[in-house]
């Protein structure tokens, strides 16, 4: 996020956006100025960080939002590492805290500049090793675990105004996206010499984050765009808008159910987004299948999910719990043209006890994907 908005309070009246998470089944609405989302697979929950309040919040598996830490600071961005998660934002402050016992287990803040300079974003190598953005002085900080030891990896050259980072563990580099007004450019650099290249100039408006989906589909996000923006791997042609919304500042890939998080800075909420499984334009493909919400929702203990398909084709429909774990397969055929309708039971399931909370269905076909939600209340 930049910096001269760090303290606002954004306040938004309404928004309606069909995949977000609301605080329906949470005890406290406890996300103020959310930032980045970052996925605990290993105990099926989510961690989003605060930027107005120095909270660090976790969502369980059934939706409920946790403080985590509440004394974190400003925190931008987050990466899992391991049993730490670790933030940076202000002052160049390095923070890590452990999963298991939420204990500060790192403190540091890095060299250079002065305390004005903020920290942005943050990923992780499979070596021990975080690479850190920093706006303000157009560099990239190299972190060794182990011991601790920092050093800048990259400074210049360039970059202007780094932010959003991705690591590219197949083509040995960092991909940075810059936080700059037009035109804002995304910049590799080499893990190898360090060395920056130009991969894209773009017309975008002081974007935020960039992610990369599994066939190799760039993502952008930014406080100061309107949407979330698909980007061809090699960078080919205009970027495609996906999907609207206000303030969605660091998109979060999830591999396991080819998925974006996002978090709405303003509206005090997050969303998981369903992306197109294919190469077609998504607002092509929305013309040729349709997917209801189901009925009665919230529900206990079944539902009924009602599809239509306008062109024969092979379906998928699953359901998953809030981490993108899969529950059930409710449809797993080809079928001809029609309107459709199948029940979800969780009576019907084996050896899954189902806690009430937040769940997920979601339909794939021919390039076509799209999730909604669904309540479970026991």
């Amino acid at each position: 996020m930049k910096a001269q908005i760090l303290k606002l309070q954004v306040v938004i009246s309404s928004i309606v956006i069909m995949v977000v998470i609301t605080s329906a089944l949470s005890q406290a609405q406890l996300l103020n100025g959310p930032q980045k989302v970052v996925i605990d697979a290993k105990r099926n929950r989510l961690f989003i960080s605060n930027g107005n309040d120095g909270r660090l919040v976790m969502i369980d598996s059934a939706g409920i939002q946790h403080t985590f830490v509440d004394t974190a600071g400003y925190v931008d961005g987050l990466e899992i590492v391991g049993d730490t998660i670790y933030g940076v934002g202000e002052n160049r402050i390095l923070r890590g805290y452990n999963l298991v016992t939420n204990k500060l287990v790192l403190y540091k803040r890095l060299s250079g500049g002065n305390n004005g300079n903020y920290l942005s974003s943050i990923t992780s190598d499979s070596a021990g090793h975080l690479y850190i953005s920093c706006p303000d002085l157009n560099a990239i900080y190299k972190f060794r675990i182990s011991d601790t030891t920092c050093w800048t990896f990259a400074q210049g050259h360039g970059l202007n105004r780094p932010n959003g980072i991705l690591l590219e563990r197949d083509k040995n580099r960092i991909v940075i996206i810059d936080d700059s007004p037009p035109p804002s450019m995304i910049h590799a650099i080499s893990l190898l010499d360090s060395t920056v290249s130009n991969l894209d100039t773009t017309t975008f408006n002081s974007p935020d984050g960039i992610v990369r989906d599994k066939n190799g589909y760039y993502y952008v996000g930014g406080y100061y765009l309107s949407s979330i923006y698909r980007l061809k791997p090699d960078f080919s042609g205009s970027p495609v808008p996906i999907y609207s919304g206000s303030h969605m500042v660091y998109p979060t890939y999830d591999y396991s159910n080819h998925t974006l998080l996002v978090t709405f800075y303003g509206a005090n909420s997050w969303a998981r987004i369903s992306l197109p499984v294919g190469i077609n334009d998504p607002k092509e493909l929305i013309k040729d299948f349709q997917l209801n919400q189901n009925y009665p929702n919230p529900f206990n203990p079944s539902t009924n999910i009602k599809f239509l398909i306008f062109k024969n084709s092979f379906v998928s429909l699953k359901v998953y719990n809030l981490l993108g774990m899969e529950i059930a397969t409710l449809v797993n055929e080809k079928l001809p043209a029609g309107t459709y309708e199948t029940r979800f039971s969780v009576n019907s399931l084996t050896n899954k006890q189902l806690t009430s909370g937040v769940y997920f269905y979601k339909i794939e076909t021919n390039g076509f994907s799209e999730t909604r939600q669904m309540i479970l209340l026991k």
